[in-house]
């Protein structure tokens, strides 16, 4: 990881979850509200990797795509602040039978890639713990890191509700929550929409193509979640 001045975002104080405490129930936590293989198929399919290509992976969590992603491409770099996180990840490769994932510590602000340009970048549920601002420094991070024509996926919590119905919205979302997956699983919904940093649909759409990608696909579901499909490319920059 690089070292950073003394005004930059300090992302391990990020308002979110210990993810060193949860590694070990992480995925099946996952399991109750999301169809998380179905997710990766759909980025992979989009990606539509090749034996020789290289792909990074910021917040890869329990590491769950960056295996899946392996046994299609050369090389996966699997990138996470949490060290337990990154732990759990390297025993389930080995216990896969995976040894082209490199993991390693950073984030989106400190990690640098130190190979040639990537093919594609994959994040998932992980930019909302930067604010506005640093999330276009990440964008822009990442479109340096990727070869021209490179893919980024990226899937996150981002709002795109309307905001005069936001109480409304809200409660109705949170309530159906607690009866999908329990209490805990809505008061930590809750505690997201109080504490961290998810933002507009179109404010994301914003700082995406400004960064110098092109959305090629925006699918929103439910007002609460988002996955871009991009490429970088000239067109995106404004």
């Amino acid at each position: 990881m690089m070292s950073a001045p003394n005004w930059q975002y300090h992302e391990p104080d990020h308002p979110g979850a210990d993810f060193d405490a949860m590694a070990e129930i992480y995925d099946r936590n996952m399991q109750k509200f999301r169809d998380v293989q179905g997710e990766i198929d759909e980025i992979l399919d989009y990606l539509a990797l090749r034996p020789d290509q290289s792909i990074l992976e910021i917040g890869t969590g329990t590491g769950e795509f960056a295996i899946a992603a392996a046994r299609r491409c050369r090389r996966v770099y699997a990138v996470d602040l949490s060290a337990g996180m990154l732990r759990y990840a390297e025993k389930k490769a080995a216990a896969r039978g995976v040894s082209n994932v490199q993991f390693l510590p950073g984030g989106f602000l400190t990690y640098c890639h130190a190979g040639e340009p990537l093919d594609g970048i994959v994040s998932q549920i992980a930019l909302h713990h930067l604010p506005d601002f640093w999330k276009q420094i990440a964008l822009l991070r990442m479109a340096q890191m990727l070869k021209d024509g490179g893919r980024l996926c990226l899937r996150d919590v981002v709002f795109s509700f309307d905001p005069a119905e936001h109480r409304k919205f809200l409660d109705d979302f949170i309530s159906k929550a607690e009866e999908k997956a329990g209490l805990n699983f809505a008061r930590s919904i809750s505690d997201h929409v109080k504490k961290e940093y998810s933002t507009m649909d179109w404010i994301m759409q914003g700082l995406i193509e400004r960064a110098g990608f092109r959305i090629l696909q925006a699918k929103k579901s439910h007002g609460f979640f988002a996955l871009y499909l991009c490429e970088k490319g000239e067109a995106g920059r404004k």
